[in-house]
């Protein structure tokens, strides 16, 4: 679909100059800068094949009908985000999976055989400082659904070991069970399922226990 057959799809004017550009990225996926005698738009690949009602509704955010893109559009991207994979651009040289203590790959590979049967193809790494701990809050771990990644904070890598896989854990569920938006455009990271399954990690409660007893002098647990 050329960029002329998608802007005839989103219904836009001709009384109003429109300069329409599809992308391939992974952060943005609606950009729409609306300037005195044009609107810019770039849309990411997954709008070429979206259904009329998303369509229709994309164009009253861009024609200004709309302050705020819809629940339903936004829940259109969350899904499609999902089925994008773009961890063929991952360098995997550039993954730093040993620690001083721990190798995550090796932690990943137990829970991933002992959990979901090795089925999972993820990619993980360590990042953040070990040595900066002057903070209030931290993230443990973190999940980059297009490239696949589960990131580790450093400072884990001094955590007893049913903590650190558990967090690790805890991000392959969301691999798992994605994130959503509802009908009312509120996003749910957690579903009932993840926290279903959340729960089937063996040192479920020794893990939360630790958390309670360090996190007011640790961290926030994400």
């Amino acid at each position: 679909m050329h960029n002329q057959d998608l802007e005839q799809k989103l219904g836009l004017s001709c009384s109003r100059k429109y300069e329409l550009k599809v992308n391939d990225n992974r952060s943005t996926m609606v950009s729409v800068k609306w300037e005195p005698d044009r609107t810019k738009v770039s849309l990411h690949r997954m709008f070429l094949n979206a259904p009329r009602n998303i369509m229709d509704d994309l164009a009253c955010y861009i024609k200004q009908e709309k302050e705020e893109i819809s629940p339903l559009v936004r829940a259109f991207i969350e899904d499609n985000l999902k089925k994008l994979d773009y961890s063929h651009l991952l360098d995997p040289r550039k993954l730093q999976v040993e620690g001083k203590k721990y190798n995550l790959k090796t932690l990943y590979d137990e829970l991933n055989r002992e959990y979901f049967d090795s089925k999972l193809k993820l990619n993980i790494t360590w990042f953040g400082n070990c040595a900066k701990r002057n903070r209030s809050k931290i993230t443990f771990g973190l999940y980059h659904d297009s490239l696949r990644l589960i990131k580790i904070h450093r400072m884990m890598d001094t955590f007893p070991e049913f903590m650190i896989k558990f967090v690790v854990y805890h991000e392959m569920l969301h691999h798992v069970c994605p994130s959503y938006f509802d009908d009312k455009g509120r996003h749910h990271v957690h579903s009932k399922e993840f926290k279903k399954m959340e729960a089937k990690y063996k040192d479920f409660d020794k893990a939360n226990d630790w958390l309670r007893e360090n996190q007011s002098n640790l961290f926030t647990y994400l």
